[in-house]
């Protein structure tokens, strides 16, 4: 591709005037809501045009050359302003550990966890409890200087690791006096490699069997050495155990009933109050064993206050009163709108979601004789306008001469160097009615004998009842689809026993950090989150082979396929998911929501340990 997402961005409202909307997109513009107003930036903000690749390059530039000396306070924080991709780092953010400052508290919103209990529960509620409690034995890199929208790990519990030629052994070099917590029943003993190996077992047996599943077998040769023995060859093994894989102390995976009510690990922080349905407490953990590239300990701020709040509009409220220190806006206007309220300190910008699909479309049940016809699977996409979605439900984000792209489950940067259109997702991403009606003639339907199916979801409920079951009802006489909302219980109950007919709406979980993570288990015939009963020995005989392929260029090339494969035979149907807009206060220094990892909530709150506020910020001491 010659040109970048940001060189193809056209005006939101030059599409909305250019682009006449059905009924199905016209119900949902009113129900869900879009949004207004020109693209042009507010006066004051900064930022706009700002192309990737050429931020990355300048900013790992910068950084190298970065002085030993303090920066001036006009150069610490990032200017305010509503910025059009993702935000550089500020001078200061170049180098923490000569500009980063201690003490203070950071306020911050967060979801109310369950229980403590990352094995029983894989939830971004427990995640983020656990970001400032624990560590992995690898880590993704967030922060200002993070490449926004890829994943690259580094060391955490384990100082280093190698990998036999083969891809089946792979050999951690575990930090040694990194200590837990100094509360029962640990009381500050140092981590060893029997506690990573009793979380793998825990891990091995509920929530992360799939993160786990090709582990043979593994070693302990002393105590800071963990040796995983695979069963096959899996080249990316490092990369997938940094994404949710916290290590508990053996003294809480042998207690189940204490490691549901406590969180204690060799984390930056000690949990000291969790109140559940209110907020949450952390304090800076005296004996955390990192530093920053100064030699200063870290984390930098004494405490950290996260707080539950499930109300909008009290959370726009919290954020223009400095009670919270990040909000995520509804949409540009909305973006915009808050930034007019909050000019001093915000930071806004808008960015594409880097990673898999999570909610954003539905699948077929392949064990239905009706749907291992390719045909009817293959028109229904065709029959789906993903342009006029995107309109009525993004305001347009992804509106783009080649087609609005339809975030599926491989993350796009793995395989594309700019953000992809409907041109990379083949035939049966385009629209064209009149030929999916042919196609389902061809397979035996009519309008007097349309396809009947009914598709129940829980996620994505409005945007299914509303635009897309409608829409292709309305574009293709020859089926006829029931939406049927359920609660969320049903809706994983449904899909986890693969207990559906014919379509429901998918949900595809938390972001995983390689690619593998994105489709083996989803796609292969024998994968344990293959709920639409996926029997494809093409695709299977794929799936290994990138498993196994440690040359960079080959596997990425495996990947293609893999990602023509999927689109060519539809076996789920995905829809443009809405740009990022994250905003928060430029007092909070070296913070970012991530492309792929998320957000503080949900999958970056691993940052806190390197965020500091500056001199000014209301929650100094």
């Amino acid at each position: 591709m010659e040109t970048t997402y940001w060189s193809r961005r056209a005006s939101r409202r030059g599409v909305l005037r250019g682009a006449g909307l059905g009924v199905a997109g016209l119900a949902g513009a009113a129900l869900i809501g879009c949004g207004g107003g020109d693209e042009e930036e507010p006066e004051g903000t900064a930022g706009s045009g700002v192309q990737v690749g050429q931020q990355l390059t300048a900013t790992a530039a910068s950084t190298e050359s970065a002085g030993t000396t303090p920066v001036p306070a006009d150069q610490v924080r990032v200017v305010p302003g509503v910025y059009d991709g993702p935000v550089p780092p500020s001078a200061a953010e170049l180098n923490p550990g000569v500009n980063a400052k201690m003490g203070g508290t950071l306020k911050v919103l967060y979801l109310d966890p369950p229980r403590m209990d990352l094995a029983r529960t894989l939830s971004c509620t427990i995640y983020n409890t656990l970001s400032h409690t624990s560590n992995k034995l690898t880590r993704g890199i967030t922060g200002a200087l993070a490449d926004p929208f890829r994943v690259d790990i580094e060391p955490d519990l384990a100082e280093s690791w190698e990998m036999s030629e083969d891809g089946t052994k792979h050999t951690f070099n575990l930090r040694k006096g990194a200590k837990f917590h100094n509360k029962a029943p640990v009381n500050g003993r140092e981590f060893t490699a029997q506690d990573a190996l009793k979380t793998v077992e825990m891990y091995s047996a509920g929530s992360q069997a799939d993160v786990f599943s090709m582990v043979e077998s593994m070693e302990t040769p002393d105590d800071y050495t963990l040796v995983f023995n695979l069963n096959q060859p899996l080249a990316d093994f490092p990369t997938s155990i940094g994404a949710w894989s916290y290590i508990y102390p053996a003294e809480l995976v042998d207690d189940d009933e204490l490691r549901q009510q406590v969180a204690i690990g060799t984390g930056p922080f000690t949990q000291e109050e969790w109140t559940q349905k209110e907020r949450s407490v952390f304090h800076k953990n005296p004996d955390y064993w990192e530093e920053d590239n100064a030699g200063n300990k870290l984390p930098y701020v004494d405490v950290v206050e996260t707080y539950v709040q499930s109300d909008t509009n009290a959370a726009r409220a919290g954020f223009a009163t400095h009670n919270y220190g990040y909000y995520t806006a509804r949409d540009q206007a909305d973006l915009e709108a808050l930034f007019e309220e909050n000019q001093e300190t915000m930071v806004g910008y808008r960015y594409p979601i880097a990673r898999g699909a999570n909610v954003n479309g539905f699948q077929f049940q392949m064990t239905n004789p009706v749907y291992q016809d390719d045909r009817v699977r293959q028109g229904i996409s065709k029959a789906f306008d993903r342009n006029e979605y995107d309109l009525a439900r993004n305001g347009g984000d992804n509106q783009n001469p080649e087609g609005a792209y339809s975030n599926g489950p491989m993350p796009w940067p793995l395989m594309f160097d700019a953000y992809p259109t409907a041109a990379t997702q083949g035939p049966w991403y385009q629209f064209d009615p009149a030929e999916a009606s042919k196609m389902l003639q061809a397979a035996g339907y009519t309008a007097d004998s349309p396809l009947v199916a009914e598709m129940p979801s829980y996620y994505y409920r409005t945007e299914l009842a509303q635009l897309v079951v409608p829409g292709i009802n309305q574009n293709l006489p020859e089926v006829n689809i029931t939406f049927r909302e359920v609660d969320n219980p049903t809706h994983v109950t449904l899909m986890s026993d693969r207990n559906f007919d014919t379509m429901i709406g998918f949900l595809w979980g938390p972001p995983g950090y390689s690619m593998d993570q994105w489709i083996f288990p989803f796609y292969h015939s024998e994968g344990s989150l293959n709920y639409g009963s996926v029997n494809d020995a093409d695709l299977d005989d794929l799936l290994v082979k990138q498993r196994a392929e440690s040359n960079a260029d080959a596997q990425k090339e495996l990947w293609i396929q893999i990602y023509n494969r999927i689109h060519d035979k539809v076996y789920q149907a995905w829809f443009p998911e809405p740009q990022g807009r994250p905003a928060y206060h430029n007092y909070i220094l070296n913070y970012r929501s991530h492309g792929w990892m998320g957000n503080y909530t949900c999958y970056s709150s691993d940052q806190s340990k390197a965020m500091w506020l500056d001199d000014g910020a209301p929650t100094r001491s």
